[in-house]
């Protein structure tokens, strides 16, 4: 498991250690803080933050809207801004840009989750800007190499490399890691589908695995560390075919 990573284009120190003192309280990694576009964009190169929060209006130099162009152009994140600015001049100017979200200062601990949750969720899978918050919220995501889903109450990545095999029992499926289990409520299908990794294989009505982590395979099942996961008939000849090209 990963924390979501967030870095903040905020050129008011007091708000900036605000935004940050909440999005620790709440689970997140802030990956930087940065007072102005050019470090912003250094930042984003060297961190690959998973999510930024950019203030509109800075002091010299290009602002949060210049910015968000040109991480548009260049690199696959979503962004958020963050301003106490919402003339329609304003909005005007961002909405071409289309943010995955957009909060207004002074804002609260609730405001700040809910729209960095609904951000992703809306990037990952191009939902509309008015879907409602318990439908983005209450579905697990996947961005770039990772899926992203609650846990505990708290927004986590799961890299995809770290699930080695994934268990579906009815419409609960469980992501084994190295480290943890995690349960969401799905099909295994629509995981498989929404992973779409070239490395896990479904070799089981009930089992989806990462080849790579497989160390033998006998009649009947293969192994993966130190458990012995089943092969259905019908996913034998598939595996074998994968096998054979690792």
């Amino acid at each position: 498991m990963a924390q979501v990573r967030i870095l903040i284009l905020e050129d008011e120190p007091l708000i900036a250690l605000d935004l940050r003192a909440h999005l620790e309280e709440l689970g997140y990694e802030v990956s930087g803080a940065c007072d102005n576009a050019l470090d912003a964009m250094a930042e984003i190169v060297e961190r690959k933050p998973d999510l930024l929060l950019l203030d509109i209006n800075l002091g010299d130099g290009a602002d949060g809207v210049q910015l968000a162009e040109k991480v548009k152009a260049k690199h696959r994140i979503p962004f958020i801004f963050v301003t106490s600015h919402s003339d329609k001049a304003t909005l005007e100017r961002v909405k071409p840009l289309r943010p995955a979200g957009f909060i207004i200062k002074p804002f609260d601990e609730n405001d700040l989750r809910t729209q960095i949750e609904l951000a992703l969720a809306r990037y990952a899978s191009d939902v509309e800007a008015t879907v409602a918050p318990t439908d983005a919220q209450r579905n697990d995501f996947v961005i770039a190499d990772s899926i992203f889903i609650r846990d505990k109450g708290k927004l986590v990545k799961v890299p995809l490399d770290d699930i080695h095999y994934a268990e579906a029992d009815d419409n609960y499926v469980t992501l084994h890691t190295p480290s943890r289990k995690y349960v969401i409520t799905s099909t295994l299908g629509a995981v498989e589908e929404k992973l779409k990794s070239p490395h896990h294989l479904r070799i089981h009505r009930s089992y989806l695995v990462d080849l790579r982590k497989i160390t033998a395979v006998e009649e009947g099942y293969v192994r993966i560390g130190k458990e012995n996961i089943p092969v259905g008939k019908t996913h034998k000849e598939a595996l074998m075919a994968r096998i054979r090209t690792l």
